[in-house]
């Protein structure tokens, strides 16, 4: 009976650490981890889209009013500098995920290898996603497309 004791320590002392980590580690798909742990899940499902090339959904991750105008495929193209045509994700690692002291601004860092299908050129390249939301209740969206438009200064303003 001792063993089951022990057992059961050793096995509530990973959960501790895996919600501790954010879902860093494997949750047996319990929901732990907090939202460190979400916004690990959405940057691995957005990934994925991309990689499917399901840029409509990929576009899903932004707020309901910015959907519509998102274009993911340019997007794609200025963050890897290639068509999304030929760009093959291979592989892809979740490095980490931060959330700021507000609880309203996040942020998921990855690893991704692709792969130039035109050169066949293999590279690696990391990928920092921004979230944020309105409220502690609220829902968390992807500001994937404001980091990457150009944006032009305020002429109000020195540069």
């Amino acid at each position: 009976m001792r063993w089951v004791a022990g057992l059961a320590f050793l096995f509530a002392l990973y959960l501790g650490a895996a919600h501790l980590s954010g879902g860093a580690f494997p949750t047996l798909g319990l929901p732990i981890g907090g939202d460190r742990a979400l916004l690990r899940q959405t940057t691995d499902a957005f990934i994925e889209d991309i990689k499917f090339k399901d840029f409509k959904k990929a576009a899903s991750y932004h707020a309901p009013d910015k959907r519509d105008a998102v274009d993911i495929p340019f997007l794609i193209e200025r963050l890897f500098v290639q068509k999304p045509e030929s760009l093959d994700i291979m592989s892809y690692e979740i490095m980490m995920s931060e959330i700021d002291s507000t609880n309203m601004r996040g942020r998921v860092k990855s690893n991704i290898k692709v792969k130039n299908l035109a050169v066949g050129e293999i590279r690696e390249q990391e990928l920092m996603l921004f979230y944020h939301r309105d409220s502690v209740d609220a829902p968390w969206y992807m500001e994937l497309e404001s980091s990457l438009r150009q944006l032009s200064g305020d002429k109000q303003k020195k540069h």
